[in-house]
């Protein structure tokens, strides 16, 4: 098994750090491609000046033991020879030495302030690799058509995006550890001049011990690090969903049970996360005792050998000095082995997510057309539409004209297909079948970037963002400076009472998960949001259900009052909120069942209404 390794170690270590390095350097700009180089050879010469910091070092050691020595050393008699003044001074063996301690101090303190620069370089580096890698994800899923958004891609890559953090940890380890080697071969080639044999004996052992080490934990690491990112995102999905059901999870007293499906993900990942954490302590340990074990052994054969103690002192001394600098940079090495291993497939997933993207061209939102108008009719022909990767049809064969300014309800049972058809009429998509025409026409992409600017949108859970409740009804203008005055107008009209009643709430900051507001109250701010930016239709997508009665004839009243001059277009479970519509069509299974004026259809429709209560149909005007 050990020999297998042996034979496939070249291939294991391009696969598993090589390779990925390569990968990241593909995806990277111009820009961070260069930093990338300027990160490497600043590690080059950080290697290099540990090198000579070890021979800097020994020169010390040897100096102090035998001066004369020193004076002829490979890396002094040059520098002697150059400055004459230095070889007077150094005439003795005192100033031999003082010159020596200088030298040491001198090159000890580049070596640490180059190595400072080196690893501040590196950190930054796998930070804007970060960065950039969030930032080129981000800009191209805000991109995306919202047709793709509706597919099970677009809740995956939030996922990968969270490992964003790892993809950084990643590269940082994988360009200290090409680091690392070199350091490793520059260290390993000076002992190799200074004592060719004792070099090859250190080879050996810590090249042997490393493989072994490795292949030992080569694959509880990968299944580790498999087990703890599988359970990683199941975590963090089950924790979303608890998050956002919290008031079902309490109003139905299942706190136990939400707690026993969160930890379980937590339990089953334990062993892989401890795992990994013990694994990155055991290559500091076993090298430790591997590299005095070759120096005590080493000096016992030579002991043995009958080799005179100067030269034994000198060879202890040598692998003393390279104990204390190879082997933690052999030990960092093997840890950053560990790390690589265990992180990889989180932070391959997010670098799978960049290459994937990268693939792909962006193409810029189109520029509204200037000349396109909305003024006479909204039909559907023949118009179906199936769900990413659902083979069955949310609507299908659908036909229908609504005129401008008018008041379109939408009615049906949970899943009938009044969501889908709303969609479709705001212009977000397209329908899989059929046409979708504007006063008789195709929608073309500037065409629909000028039709999505007349749409103003209220859905039952409203985006609340972080900022003043007036920013948040100003959303249309996020950033950009807005009249107050039509913001005030704007909660006006959506009987923003709360707000009317006192102007300085307008000013009230708002977290992003809408916290400091009632589900009504953030519905209103929802409306006084679509009201704001001035549209030609509004699309009420189950807009008043968190409403109670008197704010629901509030809305009802400012639907009236924009009646002739907006379309809007009403989905609704509570029948009371359509009642003054001009026009309802009745969905049923994907298809219009019927359409026609509210007295007609709502006496059919309310008729097949189940259950019924006493006779009556339920209170309220709800749909059962």
């Amino acid at each position: 098994m050990k020999l297998k390794i042996l034979v496939r170690l070249p291939i294991i270590i391009w696969n598993g750090f090589v390779k990925e390095s390569l990968r990241i350097f593909k995806v990277l700009p111009k820009r961070l491609k260069f930093t990338f180089w300027v990160v490497f050879v600043f590690q080059f010469f950080t290697a290099l000046t540990e090198t000579f910091t070890l021979l800097v070092i020994s020169l010390f050691a040897m100096s102090a033991a035998n001066p004369e020595a020193a004076m002829n050393h490979f890396m002094v008699k040059p520098i002697l020879d150059l400055i004459p003044p230095l070889a007077e001074y150094c005439v003795t063996p005192r100033r031999m030495v003082a010159f020596t301690s200088s030298f040491m101090i001198v090159f000890v303190f580049i070596k640490s302030l180059l190595t400072m620069i080196t690893n501040h370089l590196t950190t930054v580096f796998s930070e804007k690799v970060s960065y950039y890698v969030a930032k080129e994800s981000i800009r191209r899923y805000l991109n995306k058509n919202y047709y793709w958004h509706l597919s099970p891609q677009s809740s995956e890559i939030m996922y990968k995006l969270t490992n964003r953090a790892q993809l950084s940890q990643l590269t940082i380890s994988l360009v200290q550890l090409h680091s690392n080697i070199i350091c490793c071969v520059f260290l390993f080639t000076s002992l190799f001049i200074a004592q060719p044999q004792l070099t090859v004996v250190v080879v050996l052992s810590f090249s042997l011990s490393s493989i072994i080490l490795y292949s030992s934990i080569r694959r509880s690491l990968d299944k580790a690090g498999k087990m703890a990112t599988s359970t990683s995102i199941e975590e963090t999905v089950t924790m979303t969903a608890m998050t956002r059901g919290i008031r079902e999870v309490i109003t139905y007293r299942q706190q136990n049970v939400a707690m026993d499906k969160m930890s379980a993900a937590s339990a089953r990942g334990l062993p892989a996360r401890a795992h990994l954490a013990f694994c990155y302590t055991v290559p500091s340990l076993v090298m430790e005792c591997v590299g005095f074990s070759t120096i005590g052994g080493m000096v016992i054969y030579l002991l043995y050998q009958h080799i005179p103690m100067e030269e034994i002192v000198a060879a202890a001394s040598i692998l003393m000095l390279t104990a204390w600098r190879i082997l933690p940079v052999v030990t960092r090495s093997l840890s950053m082995v560990v790390t690589i291993r265990g992180i990889k497939d989180r932070a391959l997933s997010c670098l799978d997510l960049l290459e994937h993207f990268i693939k792909e061209k962006v193409s810029p939102v189109p520029e509204p057309d200037p000349n396109f108008k909305f003024t006479k009719t909204l039909e559907l022909i023949n118009a179906s539409f199936n769900y990413p990767s659902f083979t069955e049809k949310a609507i299908e064969g659908v036909d229908l004209t609504l005129k401008k300014g008018q008041s379109v309800g939408l009615i049906g049972p949970s899943g009938a297909g009044k969501s889908t058809l709303a969609l479709i009429l705001s212009g977000l998509t397209p329908p899989t079948e059929g046409q979708f025409l504007v006063d008789g026409a195709p929608l073309t992409a500037e065409g629909r970037s000028a039709y999505l600017s007349k749409i103003g949108y209220i859905p039952q859970n409203p985006l609340i963002m972080d900022g003043t409740i007036a920013d948040n009804v100003a959303f249309s203008r996020w950033g950009q400076s807005y009249d107050r005055e039509d913001v005030i107008k704007a909660c006006s009209l959506a009987a923003m009472d709360f707000v009317l009643n006192d102007l300085t709430t307008l000013d009230r900051p708002l977290s992003s998960n809408g916290a400091t507001l009632s589900g009504g109250q953030a519905q209103r701010v929802a409306i006084a949001r679509a009201l704001f930016s001035s549209p030609e239709i509004i699309i009420f997508d189950e807009a008043t259900s968190s409403l109670d009665q008197a704010n629901e004839n509030h809305i009802r009243s400012t639907i009236n009052r924009i009646k002739g001059s907006i379309t809007t277009i009403i989905i609704a479970h509570r029948l009371t909120t359509v009642e003054d519509c001009d026009i309802l069509f009745w969905i049923e299974e994907g298809k219009i069942k019927m359409s026609g004026p509210p007295d007609y259809v709502l006496g059919i429709y309310q008729a097949s209404l189940t259950p019924k209560v006493d006779g009556a149909h339920a209170p309220g005007g709800f749909l059962a």
